[in-house]
């Protein structure tokens, strides 16, 4: 299974349709400042699931949550834009509350920049922002999982 992470695509989504080709993958997580910028694409690409949640700067959007727990391939995964766990400060709050869900995987954006880190069991990933070319990729093949951090 091939997930594409973005976030923080800010309206520039061009680059959004070559990492499809590129990529081939099965699912989208898109975590959110122009969630209206994935759903566009998820019409784009209807044979691709997407997974959409709302950040800071899409407050008036009401057709995403602001955070989601998804089940794929029996992963545990939590999506998050991350303001609301003040996550350019410190990763303290996101930390704690992934703990409590038990995820495995968090993805998360926010800061533009990419982080990939392992603490306590969970995986937490951003992989930068989309406006800036940046998007990462998760390959999940029976219980490994793989992150990769691509720039386009």
């Amino acid at each position: 299974m091939k997930i594409v992470v973005v976030t923080d695509s800010h309206g520039k989504v061009s680059k959004f349709y070559d990492i499809i080709a590129l990529e081939n993958p099965a699912e989208v997580i898109w975590t959110g400042d122009h969630s209206w910028d994935g759903e566009e694409c998820s019409f784009a690409f209807p044979e691709i699931k997407f997974h959409i949640v709302r950040g800071n700067c899409d407050i008036f959007d009401s057709k995403f949550n602001d955070n989601e727990i998804l089940d794929i391939e029996n992963k545990k995964i939590f999506i998050t834009h991350g303001h609301l766990y003040e996550v350019k400060k410190d990763m303290y709050l996101l930390e704690k509350i992934s703990e409590k869900y038990f995820v495995d995987i968090v993805c998360f954006g926010h800061t533009h920049i990419p982080y990939l880190k392992e603490k306590n069991g969970i995986i937490y990933f951003n992989p930068g922002a989309l406006k800036d070319g940046n998007y990462g990729v998760i390959i999940i093949e029976n219980q490994d999982i793989k992150f990769e951090m691509k720039k386009i």
